[in-house]
């Protein structure tokens, strides 16, 4: 990869954590069709990611997904690339939204990548979204994918 091409993934890679949820005006709540896709690739990649640092798999989750799914969609839509909504919502508001709850989400973003497998790799050599990827004990994802953007919360269960 060249040094400009290095440097035009990292821009367009963009990975985010908290600690606390925040609940989110019912008049801003937006759901998803309860069906999740699991992408065999991606979820093969993360999860080898995963055991080779020692943590168990990660399991797919239909709140956490919808959110992705929602935010993937909304970032193509509207031609943004952004942890931050257009209407100013964050992840963790947009987890809520889905009537998700937990102690430690995270949010990776990709955008250029030719499958969401892919990005996982490009994550992986990133200090932000490798920690993402990293949570320690039971943890659960959703993938979003819309075009060629891709979005992965993630979250430990407490």
């Amino acid at each position: 990869m060249t040094i400009v091409a290095a440097a035009a993934t990292a821009a367009l890679l963009a990975g985010c954590d908290e600690t606390m949820m925040t609940q989110e005006p019912a008049s801003m709540v937006t759901r998803a069709p309860a069906t999740m896709v699991v992408d065999p690739g991606f979820e093969a990649q993360l999860n080898a990611f995963r055991a080779q640092n020692g943590l168990q798999p990660a399991t797919p989750n239909a709140q956490l997904a919808a959110a992705a799914q929602l935010h993937a969609e909304d970032m193509q839509r509207q031609g943004y690339f952004d942890h931050v909504s257009r209407d100013g919502r964050t992840y963790t508001q947009r987890l809520a939204a889905q009537g998700y709850r937990s102690c430690w989400p995270t949010e990776n973003l990709a955008w250029g990548q030719r499958s969401a497998a892919q990005a996982v790799v490009e994550w992986a050599g990133s200090p932000g979204h490798r920690r993402n990827m990293m949570l320690q004990g039971r943890v659960e994802y959703g993938l979003g994918q819309a075009g060629n953007i891709y979005v992965l919360e993630l979250a430990r269960v407490c």
